[in-house]
């Protein structure tokens, strides 16, 4: 995935990533803002593994939930550059945390207001939100760059 996501935010010289990454695309919003709720939701879902695959499970917040369903927002990072970074790094959090959980953690749940998710549920979340903000970066990019 972070390979993808380095190709999705290369466009053709002479111009740079960062001449629109904070454009509004199409539909009114940036790569800034998709890379931000990304790396939030990601970054969000991570911490909540680790929290469910304890013992005893913790409560999560109800930003969790949302955040499952990529419907979160986050703060847009200052360039193209740090939030690959800041991205990559939250996708390598993930895959630690879940490189470390055995066959059994993968049922745990924990509440999430008015919902339970499961750990499975909440690593399904992060798919998502890394495979549908990509596809909107990648719509925006196309359109930005011509």
């Amino acid at each position: 995935m972070p390979r993808r996501w380095k190709e999705a935010l290369r466009v053709p010289a002479p111009k740079n990533i960062d001449d629109v990454f904070s454009a509004p695309g199409p539909d009114g919003t940036s790569v800034a803002e998709h890379m931000g709720a990304a790396i939030s939701m990601i970054t969000t879902l991570q911490n909540a593994v680790r929290t469910t695959s304890y013992n005893v499970p913790e409560p999560l917040s109800p930003e969790v939930a949302t955040a499952a369903r990529n419907a979160g927002s986050g703060p847009w990072p200052p360039s193209a550059d740090v939030a690959l970074s800041e991205l990559n790094t939250a996708m390598e959090q993930l895959l630690e945390q879940l490189e470390q959980l055995s066959a059994s953690d993968w049922n745990k749940s924990a509440d999430a207001g008015r919902e339970s998710l499961t750990v499975l549920a909440l690593t399904q979340g992060a798919s998502r939100v890394a495979a549908e903000r990509l596809s909107a970066v990648d719509k925006i990019v196309a359109s930005l760059a011509r």
